[in-house]
């Protein structure tokens, strides 16, 4: 979700966004990919 609101800012479609709640998506978002990574890290192991 995070993602998607942040490629709608960059497409222009999203024009009310403010800077600071466009950081804290992006660090949801980078948040977000590090959890998956770790899951996908984890099933590989087993």
């Amino acid at each position: 979700m995070a993602e998607r609101l942040l490629e709608a800012n960059q497409r222009s479609l999203w024009q009310s966004a403010n800077q600071k709640t466009l950081d804290k998506l992006q660090a949801i978002a980078l948040e977000a990919e590090g959890i998956i990574e770790n899951l996908e890290f984890r099933m590989q192991k087993e």
